[in-house]
């Protein structure tokens, strides 16, 4: 009995110490159709993700038509080998100018969304590694044409004789 007491003792203290930063977002819709885009070969990063307005660049765009009433959610997948040359790049999926479910909130004391892709390890920083990257999103919209762009920025100490790159981008859209 004292066991069964103290088992349950420990899942109602665990209960309160395992609360979420922030509430959990769904979405949920059928998406029969699918678009892809990409931009072949590695695309220049001149964006400083900590000091410039705007803050990130364009690097794939698109639009989709979302059919059926109500809303629905539209998902994206995006892939790519990012550069790195100066501690990290980051990127951001948005639809209709707006972030799409699935950045961090804010990096650091900047708050605009985007998710980061780092170095694993101080050493890399001399060699410039190139890392796959992947990341999923998705947004509730009305029926209707909407515009989907990623993009993306870098550290703060870009050299302009050794820039970031992305290399082979690749955004597939799921929708109704």
């Amino acid at each position: 009995m004292r066991t069964m007491s103290l088992s349950l003792v420990c899942v109602f203290v665990l209960s309160f110490t395992t609360t979420a930063v922030a509430q959990q977002v769904e979405c949920r819709s059928s998406a029969p159709l699918v678009k892809a885009v990409t931009s072949p070969d590695n695309h220049y990063v001149t964006t400083r993700f900590q000091f410039d307005t705007p803050n990130l660049q364009p690097l794939l765009t698109t639009s989709i038509f979302v059919n059926g009433p109500g809303t629905s959610c539209v998902i994206a997948h995006f892939s790519a080998h990012a550069r790195i040359t100066d501690n990290y790049i980051v990127f951001q999926v948005r639809i209709d100018g707006e972030p799409m479910q699935g950045h961090f909130s804010a990096i650091g004391p900047y708050t605009t969304p985007a998710i980061v892709a780092l170095y694993d390890d101080p050493s890399e920083q001399l060699s410039d590694p190139t890392k796959v990257v992947a990341y999923n999103f998705f947004a509730r919209v009305r029926p209707g044409t909407h515009t989907v762009q990623v993009m993306v920025a870098a550290g703060s100490g870009i050299d302009p004789n050794n820039l970031p790159q992305v290399g082979s981008p690749v955004l597939t859209l799921e929708h109704r």
